[in-house]
């Protein structure tokens, strides 16, 4: 005669679902070891199930169930006890404190309730297609970031079929996805943080070559410079736009197949800058009229540089041989 695990099981996280296995299994007068050959699974595993110290897996307690011939109220009752079991077994309800899905307000609420949903139902595993029989299953990370409130479903299918997965009724469905829809579509019209503003080039209505002027045309800086130049020393600043002019003449004349003159130097800009403000701007290639850097000075005046040809210096020619003095006859 087989026994049941001896002792009070009140204390176990599985108790009221190893009582109500055993009580299955005596009304179908089936010892332990007839039942294991009868649902394929083996003696231990039916050990473990009754004993009360953990879950058996769906896979074996489905089979347990068959082979006692569990009608649905039974069986739906040993789902359940193993929901509560493994709910208590974990213990993540109480730090949860999720609030009733009537009264979710944003996205850290319905974070709370969907992974309360989970805890409750068992912790399932979300990725087994039995649980939401016609659905697409969740993709692993997907569920991963729902469980651990790092994110919320990437749509209302699958937040429809997480609810299902954790045994959340169509019916109970509705303030979930009532909720989901409020918080996606706020999230949606929220304003953008504002983006560096690209300036668009202009084209001189008369080339600088035929005596057009360039003051005609506004500029500004991008929203992302002005923003960096109020955060930024003037003395900081001061240095880093002169080594990025000065860069900036080296790529140019460069791409002319010269190289910068000796005057375009940190030096010489800041000495022109400690006089006289200017405003820099970068030559206009849709509508190049040879100009490398054009500057803007406060009384409306410009200056345009161009590095049109400079040669590094280069060694002198060798000189020829003078000859050596020679004693002249007197």
């Amino acid at each position: 005669m087989t026994r049941s695990p001896a002792g009070s099981v009140s204390d176990r996280p599985f108790a009221h679902l190893a009582e109500h296995l055993t009580a299955l299994r005596r009304a179908a007068r089936l010892p332990q070891r007839a039942l294991a050959d009868t649902a394929n699974i083996s003696r231990g595993a039916v050990q473990r199930a009754e004993s009360g110290t953990a879950a058996p897996s769906p896979t074996v307690l489905d089979a347990y169930l068959r082979a006692c011939g569990a009608g649905p109220a039974s069986t739906a009752r040993a789902l359940l006890l193993r929901s509560r079991g493994r709910a208590a077994h974990r213990d993540k309800l109480r730090e949860l404190r999720a609030p009733a899905p009537a009264f979710i307000h944003d996205k850290r609420d319905l974070a709370l309730a969907l992974a309360e949903a989970y805890e409750r139902a068992g912790a399932p595993s979300l990725g087994d297609a039995r649980l939401a029989p016609g659905r697409k299953p969740l993709p692993r990370t997907t569920a991963w970031r729902i469980v651990n409130r790092k994110g919320l479903p990437a749509t209302t299918e699958q937040l429809v079929t997480f609810l299902t997965a954790c045994g959340i009724r169509p019916a109970e469905q509705r303030p979930y996805l009532d909720a989901y829809q409020r918080i996606t579509t706020d999230r949606g019209t929220r304003p953008t943080p504002p983006r560096t503003q690209r300036i668009a080039r202009r084209i001189h209505r008369t080339p600088l070559a035929y005596g057009g002027t360039d003051t005609e045309v506004s500029y500004e800086l991008t929203a992302t410079t002005a923003a960096l130049a109020r955060l930024v020393p003037a003395r900081v600043l001061e240095e880093a736009f002169t080594t990025a002019l000065q860069q900036y003449a080296d790529r140019e004349a460069h791409r002319n197949g010269t190289t910068p003159p000796d005057w375009i130097t940190t030096t010489h800009i800041l000495d022109r800058l400690a006089a006289t403000p200017f405003i820099a701007r970068a030559p206009d290639h849709a509508n190049d009229s040879g100009a490398d850097l054009v500057l803007h000075t406060s009384d409306g005046s410009t200056m345009i540089i161009q590095a049109k040809r400079h040669s590094r210096p280069t060694r002198p020619d060798a000189l020829a041989p003078t000859p050596a003095p020679t004693d002249r006859a007197a």
